[in-house]
């Protein structure tokens, strides 16, 4: 059965990911989960959870045309997947970097060109990525080199994809998390969630980035 909206969180897991899923159903919204583990998300009403690996382009093509097909039309795609190998720089192989940056970067931008082949006929939609104050700074967490370098590539993607796309009416922002996502904090999940739906409310006028800084 076709629902009037839904949003897509690719890299939907038990923190963040999970708490943006619910956010956008409390507000309606027919809401897909990929993860390559569905099993370790729990079964909740409103969100769909579906298989999905994020370093492979061809496949994430075809769930997400899937789901527009018999959800859709989607209005929200959150980039929310990582891959990281943990060491010190210069001790992760190349081929650790590049299997980091395929999920982290490479993924992003294979969701962000389907979505904006379906989004822009429609002359609306909201890509919004996950990216994280590591992309502006590595030196907190030397040992997720990898990880900071693919949220530094992130973060330059959502400024290109914003301007390139925003005049199709699709806004593309990277909500930069700038601090370590933990519950009982200020960067509790359910709080940067609610930063996530009140971007996706702006629109266009967002901008390429939006800072969470917990205060």
């Amino acid at each position: 059965m076709r629902q009037s909206e839904a949003a897509v969180v690719v890299g939907i897991g038990p923190g963040l990911g999970l708490a943006v899923a619910r956010r956008f159903a409390r507000e309606g919204f027919f809401v897909a989960g990929l993860t390559r583990t569905p099993d370790r998300v729990p079964a909740e009403t409103g969100i769909e959870v579906r298989q999905a690996d994020a370093a492979d382009p061809i496949g994430l093509d075809a769930v997400l045309r899937s789901i527009e097909n018999d959800r859709g039309p989607i209005e929200v795609l959150i980039y929310n997947a990582y891959r990281v190998s943990i060491g010190s720089p210069g001790s992760p192989t190349p081929d650790d970097l590049a299997a980091d940056l395929q999920v982290n970067v490479v993924g992003a931008y294979a969701a962000a060109q389907t979505m904006h082949s379906l989004m822009a006929p429609r002359g609306r939609g909201s890509i919004i990525l996950t990216g994280g104050g590591l992309a502006l700074d590595p030196r907190p967490w030397l040992s997720a080199f990898s990880l900071s370098a693919g949220k530094a590539a992130l973060r330059n993607l959502a400024y290109a994809l914003s301007e390139a796309f925003k005049a199709d009416g699709v806004a593309v922002t990277t909500m930069t998390v700038a601090g370590r996502i933990q519950e009982g904090t200020a960067f509790a999940p359910d709080l940067i969630a609610d930063a996530f739906w009140r971007l996706h409310l702006e629109g266009v006028s967002a901008g390429p980035e939006v800072m969470f800084t917990g205060s």
